[in-house]
């Protein structure tokens, strides 16, 4: 009897102690995209995804386009996305995670002035199935972390909310400026993310932005509009993570690869921009971006990153229609 005692509150233990999101199961190959038109429903790439047999699918915004505040109808929305035939096959075999960007939070380039923030956050959530004892449920905004491991190796997937706590944009014209002071993720939720990026149990960190951190140079949405924030990232980073992380990003309806070394992280940062699974810029322009070591790529487009845990490298494709691979990449850390 004094045996069973003993061994009850161990197990009590071990399952407290897991890490916010833990998953028994082995990741090492990812799939990535965002912006996905519900109502292009030939234009779907769901097929071709699931025919890269991935581990895991990460969502970074856009899920469905729904800039509205009737609630109801961003339901409908998201019923007809989660509804279409191959979607279906690809979530019974394949687990999903993900987050937003403007266009399923409910307002274009939409912050925390939107007033229907909270009643979507809750139909986003229903959408991924986030458990209702997920702590993200508990808590303001959408950001979520999840642990997965492969062969004794850590997996840290962290998805931020570049949404629900954001400043409205500064703005000249129709084009988005700088400003200075003005915050996009939050007090609580830098608070949580240094908590996430302290865990010296991970071998690797994938962040997912629905907006670029790296490029800078374009006019759109990105982390280079509110530059203090930016440069905390770089802080945190050089301050709390000793292993490679790489940054995932949507928005933007392209494919590309942008890379920087940041002063006191000892390894190069790389952002992978992956946009959009269903339509792209209807015509290409030329727009510079100093961090680009590959792409331009305007085709509508997922991404597949495959992890060499033991080389800690990373094999990147953009992959579209038909499985046809516009351009790849191998990642050395």
């Amino acid at each position: 009897m004094k045996n069973i005692i003993l061994i009850i509150p161990l197990i009590a233990f071990a399952a407290c102690a897991q890490p916010e999101g833990y998953r028994q199961k082995e990741v090492s190959k990812i799939a990535f995209g965002s912006c996905s038109r519900q109502s292009m429903v030939e234009k779907q790439l769901w097929k071709e995804v699931i025919n890269e047999t991935p581990d895991l699918w990460i969502w970074m915004g856009d899920i469905v386009y729904t800039d509205t505040e009737d609630m109801d109808k961003m339901k409908a929305d998201y019923d007809a996305q989660k509804n279409h035939p191959d979607y279906q096959k690809l979530i019974e075999d394949i687990e999903v995670v993900g987050t937003w960007d403007d266009h399923d939070y409910g307002a274009n380039d939409g912050g925390k002035d939107y007033p229907k923030r909270d009643e979507s956050r809750e139909l986003l959530f229903d959408f991924l199935v986030v458990s209702e004892d997920h702590p993200a449920r508990q808590r303001k905004g959408a950001y979520q972390a999840y642990n997965y491991e492969h062969k004794g190796n850590r997996l840290k997937v962290i998805l931020l909310d570049t949404r629900y706590f954001r400043d409205p944009l500064k703005k000249e014209g129709r084009n988005n400026i700088p400003d200075p002071t003005g915050q996009i993720l939050g007090a609580e939720q830098w608070k949580w993310l240094e908590q996430q990026l302290s865990d010296s149990e991970t071998d690797l960190f994938v962040v997912v932005s629905s907006i670029q951190l790296l490029a800078n140079e374009h006019v759109f949405e990105k982390w280079g509009n509110f530059p203090s924030e930016k440069e905390k990232f770089f802080s945190l980073l050089a301050d709390k993570v000793k292993v490679p992380l790489v940054v995932l990003s949507g928005d933007r309806h392209i494919g590309e690869i942008s890379k920087a070394e940041i002063e006191g992280y000892d390894y190069p940062l790389y952002d992978i921009t992956s946009s959009g699974l269903t339509h792209t810029w209807s015509k290409l322009w030329k727009e510079d971006n100093q961090y680009r070591v590959l792409g331009l790529v305007v085709k509508p487009l997922f991404t597949v990153m495959e992890i060499d845990w033991e080389q800690m490298s990373l094999d990147v494709q953009f992959i579209g229609k038909n499985n046809e691979v516009f351009d790849e990449m191998n990642i050395e850390f």
